[in-house]
């Protein structure tokens, strides 16, 4: 890797969030998921508080869903309408609209969490 792209991308590395974004299907339809995974990890004993946070969250959010998985780690969930015929075309605005949910919501989940 060039010094400048390696430079570019330690620096996007080390100054963003651990959760990643996947696009997801399970044919070749236009039938698309968007997950965003691993937004943040919690002990067990904050499961209660946590949910009742995601609750909140939920309520807030219309076109996403905050979901806690088996292993405690809380995710983000949207849905492609079947409708669109061209999901690539907004595929970069998704990522920049659910990082912008994750932002304003990461400080609600720290919250929920340090109560």
């Amino acid at each position: 890797m060039f010094q400048t792209t390696q430079a570019i991308y330690d620096e996007l590395s080390q100054n963003s969030g651990r959760y990643h974004i996947e696009f997801i299907n399970a044919s070749d339809s236009n039938d698309t998921a968007v997950r965003a995974f691993d937004l943040v990890t919690v002990s067990p004993n904050k499961r209660v508080q946590l949910l009742k946070a995601l609750n909140t969250l939920n309520c807030k959010y219309r076109y996403v869903k905050f979901t806690l998985n088996q292993e405690n780690g809380i995710n983000l969930e949207y849905d492609y309408p079947l409708s669109g015929s061209h999901p690539e075309e907004s595929a970069l605005e998704m990522v920049i609209r659910l990082n912008k949910v994750v932002d304003d919501a990461y400080p609600e989940l720290m919250r929920a969490l340090w109560s």
